[in-house]
């Protein structure tokens, strides 16, 4: 049987009455004849021609014989014929109201797709730049949700992913990067200028996935670290004084 496949089709109105369809997206002409009060000698059983023929091959139509909701059900098309068979003026009714249904549902779509583009966060803008030049370490935080990005680069630094850069003897020089396995992949890409970029490399889609997939792993560790740094200050700080807040001197030396 033919069907439009949709479900959430909205509803027609014909001379103040609503009629809704089916979940095979068909009207149901036996009640739209008996709510309207149409004559009798246009019941939908009645109609029987070469129109109704053709369409009902196409599928257009479907009769229930018994079950929950028996009668003449029809498509869009086979109850915008009928209408046609039962007057002209009651098919400018259906057409019209067909083409109102269409309407409100154009509109219903374009106030979505606004409201949609009202509040489409930067993130979708920083996720195309992901597809081009790469993203900085500072833009895939705000894309990944990471809270705080300076204290995450470090945090990550401590695991196997990313590195402290080292000079020719071994001293850090205070930048962290990818390994180099993550630019072999291609979830990173080097820059040939910092200017804008201090980390000098930037994250590529797939890098981008890694990270959103680590932002809550990365945001509790950096919150843990943060916390146990302050435990470890108050306690350097507590074993320096006397019972009484006096400093106490180093005597070790």
């Amino acid at each position: 049987m033919f069907t439009n496949n949709q479900t959430d089709l909205l509803p027609i109105v014909i001379e103040g009455q609503t009629f809704i369809a089916n979940t095979d997206g068909m009207w149901s002409l036996n009640e739209i004849h008996q709510t309207l009060g149409l004559p009798e000698a246009k019941r939908p059983g009645q109609w029987n021609n070469e129109i109704r023929t053709a369409l009902d091959q196409g599928g257009n139509f479907h009769l229930a014989y018994g079950g929950v909701n028996p009668g003449t059900w029809a498509t869009e098309a086979g109850t915008i014929a009928y209408a046609m068979w039962v007057s002209p003026a009651f098919y400018l009714m259906v057409v019209n109201a067909f083409l109102a249904m269409r309407h409100s549902a154009v509109r219903e779509l374009r106030q979505k797709d606004a409201l949609l583009d009202a509040n489409m966060p930067k993130a979708s803008t920083l996720d195309m730049k992901a597809r081009g030049a790469g993203l900085t370490w500072t833009e895939a935080c705000r894309v990944a949700g990471i809270q705080q990005p300076r204290l995450a680069l470090e945090f990550l630094a401590k695991g196997s992913m990313f590195v402290h850069v080292c000079d020719d003897f071994g001293g850090r020089t205070g930048q962290i990067q990818p390994k180099q396995q993550g630019f072999a992949k291609g979830a990173f890409v080097k820059v040939s200028s910092n200017f804008g970029n201090r980390e000098g490399w930037r994250f590529k889609p797939s890098g981008l996935d890694w990270l959103r997939g680590k932002t809550e792993f990365i945001n509790v560790g950096v919150a843990e670290a943060k916390t146990a740094q302050v435990k470890g200050k108050k306690a350097a700080q507590a074993s320096r004084v006397d019972r009484w807040g006096r400093a106490v001197k180093d005597v070790s030396s």
